[in-house]
């Protein structure tokens, strides 16, 4: 299951820092994007048994394992959709949006790449996805198609996701860290 977490303490450092930028047609918001700020009513919310799935896209077809997997769970984003993911490689994730009524997949353009910065209250990395069945709100934490590092709330509205807000995340890791070299061991040279 995946976890859910407010964001707002996270997001209101970063913009106090200087960390928020906006992007494309990202308005940069002066309060934080929330799952309560894009609701889905209850009577909207799909309970009843997933459509098949139409796989119809290139990517839907390569992934039609996974994705009919995925879908035959039910709805668990913005009402009626089903948000199917799988990994990529390490730290990758890729998913589509599954319209549970209808059974239409919708591929995004970017899938996730690894996300070393974003950490939750473990300490452990945050999910990659975070989204809820009552909200139209989807929050992506790592880089898209591995460029930029970061935070990007998407509104999912007419069968698209539309980017809102971007937040930017430096590594505070990599900045910290002390530069290190490994050199081999030459031979005849102890280790």
């Amino acid at each position: 299951m995946l976890r859910v977490v407010d964001v707002t303490v996270a997001m209101a450092l970063l913009m106090l820092s200087g960390g928020f930028t906006t992007e494309g047609n990202a308005k940069q918001r002066p309060e934080v994007s929330r799952f309560d700020d894009f609701p889905v009513p209850p009577a909207e919310q799909f309970k009843g048994k997933p459509a098949a799935v139409k796989l119809t896209s290139p990517q839907a077809l390569r992934y039609r394992t996974m994705i009919r997997e995925g879908a035959r769970q039910g709805a668990n984003f913005a009402g009626h959709y089903a948000i199917v993911q799988w990994g990529c490689g390490a730290g990758c994730v890729q998913f589509v949006v599954v319209d549970a009524k209808t059974g239409a997949v919708y591929v995004p353009p970017f899938y996730v790449g690894p996300r070393s910065f974003v950490e939750g209250e473990t300490g452990e990395p945050e999910e990659p996805l975070q989204f809820r069945i009552d909200s139209r709100l989807l929050i992506v934490s790592g880089s898209r198609d591995e460029k930029g590092e970061g935070v990007y709330y998407y509104k999912w509205d007419k069968n698209r996701l539309t980017l809102i807000a971007t937040a930017a995340v430096k590594n505070p890791q990599a900045e910290s860290a002390p530069p290190t070299s490994i050199a081999p061991a030459m031979k005849g040279e102890s280790q």
